[in-house]
């Protein structure tokens, strides 16, 4: 194997699944040797089919060398309009290769494909990107707006400049694996919580804690890329969040116990309740600036234990919490922890000693305790268990 054409692993939800990436004729195509790598860092197998339209854009060389296999732009005796591939996901997807298809035209290596893959019930997924007029055509918006009575997924485009350009790469792969998952947690409603949830000295002054929510990003990912329905409520401007990720941002401490139960409201499967959330608060919140130097003392008082509010409210919500402690043993961390079992399902207990090169944690339950070594594990960890339990 050519060691040049080899990526590196960030994810096992494409693992053993093969995906047929189509390229038709747009400027977006300069971006598919980019998506087909994507894909393959997921664990997918990518083979790449190709219009005779698309070869105005790229090369055939760009996505061989991409995919690390020959690119289909004529179909021949070996019948390749077959679908042979897990998914196919057409990107870009041009109005006339979108129209065609819910018209049933078969026409070129790609249209041929697709109705194959329709008639073996494969998933296909389409990322339409044109012109904004050519997408607001009423043919073509149509044409979307039935696309999954045949089973077609639109992947909806980025509307910027006057164009509908391609999604996000991470927004395609995202959808990619959702569509592949045949993991338990799928189509479960999953509320998260991450961040810090500051409290106000005056209108301008704040306390806050130095957490920014990028473990609780990182399980929001993890359950999403397998399937699940995720909601993400994080301290705002911390972190980085991915496009693909529905997000409601809280900037006080008021602000996130008023989101977490309007949401809790909707229904819910699980709520994992990452969140730092503030212990204490001053007494007073002063109004306008204090003056720079008058400020000598904070009187602070305790805040209400919102997850505590939440258990009491919601006896049934299958709940996942975290413990933080400074300056203990991991025995007194674990004996702690295993105090909160009455009242939620998994406790997930770390120490400040374990976290300044990795992000060493316990996830203990009333039946076992696991020590895992990173938050990515922490993640994946934590979104199997719940597979499991909500299934």
């Amino acid at each position: 194997m050519n060691e040049d054409l080899k990526v590196d692993i960030v994810g096992k939800h494409l693992k053993n699944k093969s995906i047929a990436l189509c390229v038709t004729g747009g400027i977006a195509a300069i971006e598919t040797p980019k998506l087909a790598r994507y894909l393959r860092r997921y664990g997918a197998d990518v083979k790449a089919y190709m219009t005779k339209s698309a070869g105005n854009f790229i090369g055939e060389a760009a996505l061989q060398w991409a995919t690390e296999q020959k690119v289909i732009s004529e179909l021949s005796g070996d019948s390749e309009h077959i679908c042979q591939e897990d998914l196919v996901l057409v990107a870009p997807a041009t109005m006339n290769t979108v129209n065609k298809v819910m018209q049933g035209i078969a026409d070129n290596t790609v249209t041929t494909l697709i109705a194959s893959a329709l008639g073996m019930k494969k998933p296909v997924y389409l990322a339409p990107t044109m012109h904004e007029s050519l997408y607001k055509n009423p043919f073509f918006q149509e044409n979307i707006f039935k696309a999954s009575q045949y089973g077609l997924n639109i992947i909806e485009p980025r509307i910027e400049e006057g164009k509908a350009k391609i999604p996000k790469l991470e927004k395609i792969v995202a959808e990619v694996c959702r569509g592949l998952s045949e993991h338990p947690i799928k189509g479960k409603k999953i509320l998260i919580t991450g961040g810090p949830t500051p409290v106000w000295i005056d209108d301008v002054r704040m306390i806050t804690n130095r957490f920014k929510g990028s473990l609780g990003k990182k399980i929001a990912v993890e359950a999403y890329l397998k399937g699940a329905v995720v909601k993400y409520l994080v301290g705002a401007g911390g972190i980085q969040i991915p496009s693909f990720l529905e997000v409601l941002p809280h900037q006080d401490y008021d602000q996130y116990v008023e989101n977490v139960f309007r949401e809790l409201e909707q229904g819910y499967d699980a709520g994992i309740f990452s969140a730092a959330v503030a212990d204490y608060r001053p007494a007073k919140k002063e109004k306008g600036k204090i003056p720079s130097g008058t400020l000598k003392n904070i009187e602070l008082i305790e805040t209400e234990k919102v997850i505590e509010k939440i258990r009491e409210k919601y006896p049934n919500l299958h709940m996942v919490t975290f413990k933080y402690q400074d300056g203990v043993s991991v025995d007194e961390l674990l004996d702690i922890t295993k105090a909160r079992l009455d009242k939620y399902q998994m406790i997930i207990a770390n120490r400040a000693e374990d976290m300044k090169e990795n992000h060493e944690a316990y996830l203990v339950r009333k039946d076992s305790i696991e020590k895992v070594y990173s938050s990515s594990e922490i993640a994946e960890k934590l979104i199997d268990y719940l597979g499991a339990e909500l299934k």
